[in-house]
């Protein structure tokens, strides 16, 4: 306020572990440092957190992302692909050095400063979500998020997933069975059969030995050596862990530079079923004529890059020691780019743009009901059972469902702006998932809202995110809380609100009972009220796209 500079606010929702709050604390805490002493990483001025979220205030990057810059122009040459790519690893590189990692990056994780042509691009984007989810899948694992399927965004928008490597895109490989942090079973065993030989030969050796064998102090140095293994195996996965986000980094670099010589990126399809199909086989190609122009250091930069095994990719330093990255591709022909790049270019970002958009609108606006409505459409139109379509087939999906508004935008914003010969495609499943997961986290936002607003009201005094057990009246007796439950249940059901609000206090104390405590805690209540209402009416079809089945009294659904 005091300097009126405009700043960019980022919220992410906290991890429910402890231990996995703690790490996003440090990391934040750690981006703030990092941020104050380089200058290609976007500084963070202020922090904010309350029950629910971290809120960021960081640096405004005005200049426009790398797809915006690239296309205000009416040519591209190698030698300006291999500099954007410098400045990214340059960016990394400062990343890296203070062990932070992203994880997933793709060319929106950098903007511009300003929209001068010598502004410095800067890393906007720190992967903070896609590290909460994975913090606290760990701390939870078996009761918790599910590890190899990430519940976010870009893990069901194609023109991002597209960007990640094989070891972190759903599903994950399994995981190496030999190397570093693999000996947790064997080192317990050895132990074990250690103490157990031990104790035979002192019983063997008779009780009146113990001048000869202290089993006290035996004890002591057993379990001395067995902290020491355990802590030298969980320094080993940790270092195991940090390769391999480091390498992922590397993977999405040298995907972008494949984006930035050719106007497509390596393993893209209009399924995202193919496209991971294609990321973790690996294999790439570069098909002429688009990559007949382009030097072959180019290609080795890429090919280095874009290895199956994370540990066969170079590190982001020895990536920038790398003759292409060096000499700035000057091996390469002189001259633009073809044609072809530009239109590659425009038709991928357009894609990417129509998947966000429409993903965030309807999000707000489908009801259940919805969500059928517009998947049988969508499979009408699909007669193959290709699960995907063109954008022109999603407008005319769309303008059905009476969503014409959001039909004409897709024509005005970005079928008219970014004119191609070629149609976009739309992979409508992982599009409905994506709308799904976004409705979810709606949900749960407008939720808590409401119940920090009926806590406070109440004049009773509550543990912050929590509501005890006998004012659980409170919740259902308020007419918002009400109306936002009965929004996510199908009006074909035709329950009736006094029902499912007895339905709902009936199951929360019932769970509470179980447990055998008094009170909720905000993200068990919201959990269970989602599963709730999820039990009155999922069609068949949507409830085989979900993977939607009975769970623990109630509906769980996995994206």
């Amino acid at each position: 306020r005091k300097t009126e500079a405009p700043r960019r606010l980022s919220s992410f929702q906290k991890p429910q572990g402890v231990a996995a709050q703690e790490r996003l604390r440090s990391c934040v805490n750690s981006l703030q440092q990092l941020g104050s002493v380089v200058d290609n990483v976007a500084k963070i001025h202020e922090v904010f957190e309350d029950y629910m979220n971290v809120h960021l205030v960081s640096e405004h990057c005005t200049g426009g992302s790398v797809y915006e810059r690239i296309l205000e122009r009416q040519y591209f040459t190698e030698q300006e692909s291999a500099v954007l790519v410098k400045h990214m690893l340059e960016a990394l590189l400062t990343f890296h050095d203070h062990h932070l990692y992203h994880g997933c990056l793709t060319p929106d994780s950098f903007r511009f400063l300003s929209d001068s042509p010598h502004a410095p691009l800067k890393l906007v984007d720190f992967g903070i979500e896609l590290k909460v989810h994975r913090w606290e899948a760990v701390e939870h694992l078996g009761g918790g998020p599910d590890l190899q399927n990430p519940h976010c965004p870009q893990f069901f928008e194609t023109c991002r997933l597209v960007f990640c490597a094989p070891e972190f895109a759903p599903p994950n490989q399994p995981k190496r069975r030999t190397g570093r942090g693999s000996l947790s079973l064997p080192l317990a065993a050895d132990i074990q059969d250690w103490q157990a030989n031990w104790a035979w030969r002192v019983n063997d050796a008779g009780k009146n030995q113990d001048d000869l064998l202290d089993e006290d102090l035996l004890a002591d140095v057993i379990d001395e050596h067995a902290d020491w293994l355990e802590q030298q195996q969980q320094q080993d996965v940790a270092c195991d862990y940090t390769r391999r986000l480091a390498a992922a980094d590397v993977w999405s670099i040298g995907a972008m530079a494949f984006l930035l010589l050719c106007g497509y990126p390596p393993f893209f399809a209009p399924s995202r079923n193919t496209i991971l199909a294609r990321i973790h086989r690996g294999e790439i190609s570069f098909d002429p004529p688009f990559w007949s122009k382009i030097s072959e250091d180019a290609k080795s930069f890429v090919s280095s890059c874009l290895q199956t095994t994370c540990w066969d990719r170079p590190s982001i330093r020895e990536a920038l020691e790398h003759p292409w990255i060096q000499r700035l591709a000057d091996s390469s022909p002189s001259g633009a780019m073809f044609t072809s790049f530009m239109l590659n270019l425009r038709r991928f970002y357009r894609t990417s743009l129509i998947e966000m958009y429409v993903a965030n609108m309807l999000a707000t606006k489908f009801r259940r009901e919805d969500m059928h409505d517009f998947f049988s459409r969508c499979r009408e139109i699909d007669m193959c059972n290709t699960g995907f379509f063109t954008a022109s087939d999603l407008k005319h999906v769309l303008t059905a469902l009476g969503h014409g508004s959001v039909s004409e935008a897709i024509s005005a914003r970005f079928l008219r702006a970014f004119r191609h010969p070629g149609e976009s495609y739309i992979d409508y499943v992982a599009l409905l998932d994506s709308i799904y997961l976004r409705q979810q986290r709606l949900f749960e936002e407008e939720l808590w809202r409401h119940f920090q607003r009926v806590c406070q009201s109440s004049g009773r005094r509550q543990e912050a995110g929590r509501i005890s057990v006998v004012d659980l009246n409170l919740l259902f007796s308020d007419p918002v809380i009400v109306g936002l439950l009965m929004r996510e249940i199908p009006e074909s059901a035709g329950i009736e609100e006094a029902s499912v609000c007895q339905r709902a206090q009936n199951g929360l104390r019932q769970h509470c009972t179980g447990k055998g405590v008094t009170q909720l805690d905000f993200h068990t209540l919201a959990a269970l009220l989602l599963k709730l209402v999820r039990t009155y009416s999922v069609p068949k079809d949507l409830i085989n796209l979900w993977g939607v089945g009975e769970a623990e009294g109630g509906m769980s659904t996995v994206l």
